[in-house]
Parts: structure tokens; sequence; C-alpha cells
């Protein structure tokens, strides 16, 4: 396949960056949300510009459906970067507790403010952000204990920032999802498609079934065992494994297999976290 840039930039991202940078100085703490089975994919750059010197918390959400053993070479290198990062199961996690531990270091100028006038401690004031489809509004709904925030496991779900107040501690405004304008490279964009963070249309199933094939036959030869009975993938043609699941789910194209049918489930599966715990980027430093 040949490699080149993707661009996708739909017009309400480019009204929600601009609204963004309204809020920018009313809020004590920025969430970014990240995919924890891409952290570096899942962030934007935009986002970093956009925030500037705001206390900022990474959460690496969805991390129920990554490699427990590379979120924990994530945390780690954030926390080597003097970056606060923490990992969790948005819709199982605690994170009402999770976030009140870890957020308060980030707001002590607040806090030293609200002391200095007499004022008791005020609810922290927290924009959400990140790219579509990580969690943002799942992880509204999991502090507020009620369906606050619309969810949904695909790309555009929130169109425009809306402030939710949740509890006594928090204040939340929860954004819509800003892809960068352009990815430079395509296993970049093969991921955020992935992930669900793009519209199915914009990169071909067949394409992105083949990179995650490629994938898991490094990393991860034995996925497909239970979903699929397939024992190992590691030295079989792609061609093979998308017959083989065709046959097993009776995916048919008239009387013959369907192996068209058999990459768009199996890219559905992995988005729905159903193949298992599975991490595509490993840390790089």
């Amino acid at each position: 396949m040949k490699q080149q840039n993707v661009h996708y930039f739909p017009g309400h991202m480019q009204k929600a960056l601009r609204e963004m940078q309204n809020y920018i100085k009313t809020v004590d703490l920025i969430v970014e949300i990240c995919d924890a089975r891409a952290p570096k994919s899942s962030r934007n750059p935009l986002l970093d510009e956009l925030c500037g010197n705001k206390s900022r918390l990474i959460l690496l959400g969805k991390s129920d459906c990554a490699d427990d053993a590379v979120t924990k070479k994530w945390l780690d290198f954030y926390k080597e970067k003097g970056v606060v990062a923490v990992a969790g199961n948005m819709k199982k996690d605690r994170f009402v507790s999770i976030l009140s531990s870890v957020s308060e270091p980030l707001v002590a100028p607040k806090r030293a403010k609200e002391a200095r006038f007499g004022m008791k401690p005020q609810p922290i004031r927290a924009m959400i952000i990140g790219i579509p489809n990580v969690g943002k509004s799942t992880l509204i709904n999991n502090i507020g204990g009620k369906k606050a925030a619309k969810v949904g496991n695909k790309a555009g779900v929130t169109r425009a920032a809306q402030w939710i107040k949740l509890n006594k501690d928090f204040t939340l405004l929860d954004t819509p999802g800003i892809l960068p304008m352009n990815y430079p490279t395509q296993e970049q964009a093969m991921h955020l498609a992935l992930l669900g963070s793009m519209r199915e249309d914009v990169l071909p199933t067949q394409d992105l079934a083949s990179s995650l094939l490629s994938h898991l036959k490094e990393s991860y030869p034995y996925s497909l065992k239970e979903r699929f009975g397939i024992e190992d993938i590691s030295n079989m043609n792609n061609d093979d494994v998308f017959l083989e699941i065709a046959n097993v789910r009776g995916l048919l194209d008239g009387n013959r297999p369907s192996m068209e049918k058999a990459a768009y489930l199996l890219v559905k599966e992995f988005k729905d976290g159903l193949l298992g715990r599975i991490s595509l980027e490993e840390v790089q430093c």
C-alpha cells in the first residue's frame, strides 16, 4: 500500500477547536483522554498547543482492552517525563476517587488562592479533551453516576462543548473529539481508524484488517484462537486468515466465503475489545 498522509478534519472539529480556545482560561485542570492501546497516536499535537502550561492529567482509557504490561511501560514513561498519568476502565473503575486523589496536587495554586481569600474549596473545573471515541463522555457518566453525556462507540458523538455539574468536587466541560488536520504517517492513521476514532470509510477496511493482522502476527500470534479457533497466525498468509474467519463464522458472498466480510468482522471485533488485551504501540524512547 502506498504511504501517504491522511487528511480528515470535519468542519465541526474546526469550530470546536475555536470554542475550546475560549474556554481554556476558565478551567483549573485539563484531563486529556487517550486510548491505552495506542497512547502516541491517540494524542493530538493541536491540543498540546492549545493547552499550553495549564495543569494537565493524562488518562489512558480502555485499559481493559490493552496489554497490561505495555500500559505499565507507558505509565512509567510518563512518570519519567514528569507527567501525571493514570490508566483505567472508564466503565467500571471508580474515577471519582481516582481523579480526586491525582488532581489535588495539580490544582494546588487554586487551593492556595482560595485559602488566601478565606474561601471554602470550590469544585474543580476540568475540561475533558481528546480525539474522537476515546471515552470522554463515558468518563463523565462514570463520575456523575448517571447518563450525563451521550456516548457511542464511534467517532463524532459529541458535537458541541457542554458544562456538566457532576458532584460537589467536579464540574466538567465535555468537548467534541478533535483530530489532527493531517497524520504524518500512514501507521498513525491506521491506528486511529482501528480504534474507531475516524469514520470507517476514511480508510479501506481491507487495508485496516491487513495492517492489524501484520501487527498480530508479530506481537499476538495466538490472539485469534478464542474467537475464531485459529491456533497460530504467525506464518499464515493474510488471505488464508480471512478465509478461515469467513468459514468459521459463515460469512458468505453468494455461495463463497467472503474475505471482505471477514476483514470487516476482524476490525470490528478488535475495536470492540473482543480479541483480548492488545496494544498497538510500544514505548519508544
